[in-house]
Formats: structure tokens, sequence, C-alpha cells
């Protein structure tokens, strides 16, 4: 059943009761909203900026879940990051493989789209990273040209993911207490509680993410920051407690 609530914003208004999919309330229709285009805008500025090409449309819908749909499991900064940049990897290993089976035949771009979603929706299952959206990374590359280089565009899909985490986390930081996190995390006090390991592995990112910012000027400090941006996938897993 819908809920309905079009009452003025109030402090109240923003928790699970109200600001979730199936409610129709006015905090979360403004403010999700609101932040939604500004968070990709954000994102595109950044990316323009620094040179570093991301994929828009599935970053779009990421925009969307992390300010509009911040309870659901799938806004989790791990699902956002390691989803997309390990969509990525399937999506492209998708396409080499239909090229390589039906190359120049008409079923070409069929095989292509469906082993590109089969193998990102396998690699996001196993590493414990659901985020719908990174679908959309994995088809994109088996239609329309890519913004970077194959190697490199599963790193460019971590950066723009930590982007919208961070600004995410920052705008409903305005309302929320604190960004909906894990019930029983172990690191508390921040914008979201986190897993020692997803926490670690968001600040390895951001770190990645400033060093890659400075593509226009420094080479070496984009290469780092591809190489500290590797780690989204390692780093946010369970490795340690």
């Amino acid at each position: 059943m819908v809920k309905i609530r079009l009452t003025p914003l109030s402090a109240g208004e923003f928790c699970r009761e109200f600001y979730r999919p199936g409610v129709v309330s006015l905090s979360r229709i403004l403010w999700g909203s609101v932040g939604g285009g500004l968070l990709l805008a954000v994102v595109a500025v950044f990316s323009e900026f620094s040179g570093v090409g991301v994929l828009y449309p599935p970053l779009a819908a990421s925009c969307f879940i992390g300010t509009t749909c911040v309870y659901l499991p799938v806004a989790q900064p791990k699902n956002v990051i390691v989803g997309h940049f390990i969509s990525t990897v399937g999506g492209l290993l998708g396409v080499w493989g239909g090229q390589a089976l039906f190359g120049g035949m008409a079923l070409e771009v069929a095989v292509k789209l469906g082993l590109a979603v089969l193998l990102a929706s396998v690699f996001m299952q196993i590493l414990d990273a659901d985020h719908p959206p990174a679908a959309a990374t994995a088809a994109i590359p088996a239609i329309l040209p890519i913004p970077a280089d194959p190697l490199t565009l599963p790193l460019h899909m971590a950066w723009g993911g930590v982007v919208t985490v961070l600004f995410g986390m920052a705008w409903n930081r305005v309302w929320f207490k604190k960004t909906p996190g894990k019930a029983d995390a172990a690191i508390t006090g921040c914008l979201m509680d986190m897993d020692r390991p997803e926490f670690t592995g968001l600040v390895i990112c951001t770190l990645g993410f400033l060093l890659m910012c400075l593509r226009p000027w420094s080479g070496g400090a984009y290469g780092c920051g591809l190489v500290y941006c590797f780690w989204p996938y390692i780093t946010l897993q369970r490795l340690a407690s």
C-alpha cells in the first residue's frame, strides 16, 4: 500500500517510515529529486573538469538511488562503487566474447548484450555488490562508444561511483541525522555507519578519486589514482572484521 504524506518538510519525515520506495512524501519528492539531479550534475562537472570519462546513464540511476532510496542495501557505498567497477569488467568481457563468437553476424549485438549482463550479474553476486544500475554499465559498451580505454574504463566507473557516494552522503547529511548505514556496523560516528573493510575501502577510493582528478596537470598522479581505485572490489569486501 502506498503511503501519502504531503506536509511541510520536517526532520521527522526523513526516516524509514516516510523516506523509502512506496511512500509519497514531500520530503522525498523535493529533497530526493533535487538531490538526484544535482548529484548527476556534480558527477558531470568533475568528469569534464578532470577528463575522466564515465558512462552517465547508469550513474544517473545511482544518483536517484543515492538520494531517494537511501535505506535500500543497493545504496550502500560498496554496492555502488564495486557494482559499477565489476559490471564494467563483465560488460567488456561480454563484448569481447560476443565478437569472438558471432563477429559480423546478425546476432552479434544480442549476444554481446546477453553476455555482458550475465557476467555482470554473476560478478556482482559473487562479490556481494548488487547494484541494479550497474547492469546498464555492463550493457552500454555492447552498443555505444565508450568514453575511455577499455583497460581504464572499469576504474573510471569506480571513480564515478566514488563521486556519487561522497556527494550523496554529504547531501543526505543535511536532513538525516546520519546517512542510513548498517545497523550492526563496526565504524560509527562518521557520515554513515559502515563495516571496517567498507570504511577502509571508501577512504582508499576517495584518495584514488582525488589523484585521478589531477589528470589535467599530472599524469603520474592520475596513474597512482588508477592503482588506488583498483582496490574497490578488493578492499571493500569482507576481508576482515
